[in-house]
């Protein structure tokens, strides 16, 4: 019963939200706007349709359709975006024609003409498997256009340092323990 409630109230308030009568909302909370919101609360599922865009403190998610399923404790177990998907994460993008987030695993899977850029280094391919969590990445097939670099900016290691600075590349051993000139991001793996 306590667990209707708070689902009710959840979709109560972002059924609000999606009509503009709420403003404010609470700091670091996640944001989902769209068109039209469907809830089916047999299955845990809210479909998103129209102009959906996902306001996140940590990534920022557009795409013509998204299928958001949450747990039994509320929070959300997987997304699964479609049309015209585009993810950005710091200074990272990624556009796909199709993508799925699975929360327990930090997995992130980006289907149909899917990119991947960070500053002049790019990663293309049908299909591009990420983890948030790991450092490592797959593309099949995979296609790496490495830009051109300011003077000194791949100082001490040449393009795949700098490429692995951008987070594109996952970052050696010696930058997992904390070396000193070494770079990446926080997760060692490609983010977008």
């Amino acid at each position: 019963m306590m667990r209707f409630h708070l689902i009710w109230a959840g979709v109560a308030v972002l059924g609000l939200a999606l009509a503009g009568t709420v403003r404010g909302e609470p700091e670091g909370a996640t944001v989902i706007t769209s068109k039209q919101l469907t809830y089916d609360y047999q299955r845990s599922v809210a479909v998103f349709e129209g102009e959906v865009v996902v306001v996140d403190p940590e990534v920022r998610m557009e795409a013509d359709r998204m299928n958001v399923t949450f747990a039994e404790t509320n929070s959300i177990k997987s997304v699964a975006a479609s049309g015209n998907v585009r993810i950005v994460h710091a200074d990272k993008l990624a556009t796909c024609d199709r993508a799925v987030y699975v929360a327990d695993t930090g997995e992130v899977v980006l289907r149909g003409n899917a990119d991947l850029q960070q500053a002049n280094d790019r990663v293309m391919g049908d299909e591009i498997t990420f983890w948030l969590h790991e450092e490592r990445m797959t593309c099949t097939p995979g296609k790496l256009i490495i830009g051109p670099r300011a003077k000194g900016a791949a100082e001490g290691g040449g393009r795949a340092s700098a490429l692995g600075k951008a987070g594109l590349l996952p970052r050696s051993p010696a930058a997992r323990s904390g070396a000193a000139g070494t770079g990446g991001n926080a997760a060692g793996s490609p983010q977008p």
